[in-house]
């Protein structure tokens, strides 16, 4: 089965549009930039967009070295993130009421990729680590 992948440029591009929308995110959501009308539905439209691109590039472009290895590391960074997404959804809409709840179900927008950057890093990293001691044994 061809799983479709971006080159590997497209993860340098993905983390110019990902950095400044999360940051333009965050201070959104708690609230640093104080903006209304048109202006801030321009603004929360740019940071989730530029956010769901950028964590998109950064994840699902090609590694330098695209293997079987890499291919299930990032299923396992996939679906890791999956199970951590649900089961801190279904913990929020338990846990968090009233007008706290838009702004926990506006950030969870975003989460689920984030958490997919993440984690698929955090484990390519391990790899080539390990990958390069071994060379050096």
């Amino acid at each position: 089965m061809k799983i479709f992948l971006f080159p590997h440029c497209f993860r340098q591009i993905g983390w110019i549009v990902l950095l400044p929308t999360l940051l333009l995110g965050i201070l959104l959501l708690c609230g640093t930039l104080s903006v209304s009308g048109i202006l801030e539905t321009f603004l929360n439209d740019t940071a989730i967009i530029g956010i769901a691109l950028g964590s998109i590039f950064v994840s699902c472009s090609r590694e330098r070295i695209e293997d079987e290895m890499t291919s299930a590391i990032r299923l396992k960074a996939l679906l890791t993130s999956l199970y951590t997404y649900v089961v801190f959804l279904i913990i929020w809409t338990l846990a968090v009421n009233g007008i706290a709840y838009i702004y926990i179900m506006a950030a969870s927008l975003v989460m689920l990729p984030l958490m997919f950057v993440v984690r698929f890093r955090y484990e390519m990293h391990k790899y080539n680590k390990e990958k390069s001691d071994e060379e050096q044994d």
